[in-house]
């Protein structure tokens, strides 16, 4: 099935969509010398409006370069160019921040403007960039008060990558939150302070020692949290405390789930030297093979 006709140049040249949007996007340079879009064919080649006798609006109003227009006679970069500035407006000031214009000619400069225009009109981004026209003050801290999502992750890089915030390891910062939110999942108080201490003086010290974290180090230390969560939950429901907790307890444990249940040794290892835990709680056997 063919594509539908929208345009006819010449008595022999009817257009369908797909052929008239690609004769719009092509580029090169004219047998005649010019240099921009080349709609049309002389002789089998690429040729300009001119050389091809054809009427095509290609004209930007407000830069005036040759290119495919999107809307009101606006090329995709200059469309783009004033998404962004409305958006990164703050409507207190209605001027965008000084702190921002780095970021601003950084969304402006995006390689494939279309692409920039469909991925920047889309809600979420939309509302993500008016919220950070309008914070106070451009800090780290500000933009982890919005709302989590990887526009704001993919913003927060630009921002670091042209000087306007600071470099920080942001594996570092996710686990803290992650962390935080962990801990909300203990039943028991008394866990709950253990595992607090388990993820500062444990975790967190190795971390502040590394620049950067590794991603393996991120995820092995959410991972063994995790485990020794659902492990002292699981004591919880059986009105044990880790100060009593015996080597049949932790054989009952293992035995009772996966294999991810084995990276309890981890956990009892640092109890036991911190007396947490008694050093009867020894830890758990190697996994078989």
């Amino acid at each position: 099935m063919g594509y539908p006709l929208v345009v006819t140049w010449g008595p022999e040249d009817q257009i369908c969509g797909y052929c008239y949007q690609q004769a719009k996007r092509t580029r090169g340079t004219c047998d005649c010398g010019h240099i921009g879009v080349l709609p049309g064919r002389v002789h089998g080649r690429p040729a300009c409006r001119a050389c091809a006798q054809i009427t095509l609006n290609i004209d930007c109003v407000r830069c005036g370069a040759e290119d495919e227009i999107y809307r009101a006679g606006l090329c995709w970069p200059c469309a783009l160019s004033e998404t962004v500035d409305g958006l990164l407006t703050n409507p207190d000031t209605g001027t965008i921040a000084e702190r921002l214009i780095p970021l601003a000619e950084a969304l402006k400069s995006m390689k494939r403007a279309n692409s920039g225009m469909t991925w920047i009109r889309q809600r979420h981004v939309t509302e993500f960039l008016n919220q950070l026209a309008s914070l106070p003050e451009l800090t780290h801290e500000a933009i982890d008060a919005l709302p989590r999502s990887r526009t704001r992750d993919y913003v927060r890089g630009l921002l670091v990558e042209h000087g306007v915030l600071p470099r920080r390891d942001e594996l570092l910062v996710r686990y803290q939150d992650w962390a935080d939110t962990a801990l909300e999942r203990l039943t028991e108080d008394t866990h709950r302070a253990v595992i607090d201490r388990y993820v500062h003086w444990h975790h967190l010290r190795r971390m502040n020692q590394m620049n950067p974290v590794p991603h393996g180090t991120f995820l092995r230390s959410k991972q063994t949290v995790t485990v020794a969560i659902n492990f002292l939950n699981w004591l919880g429901e059986r009105d044990i405390t880790l100060a009593d907790v015996g080597q049949g307890e932790v054989d009952a444990w293992i035995a009772g789930g996966p294999t991810t249940r084995l990276l309890i040794d981890r956990f009892l290892g640092w109890a036991m030297d911190t007396k947490n835990a008694p050093t009867r709680a020894h830890r758990a056997p190697p996994s078989p093979r």
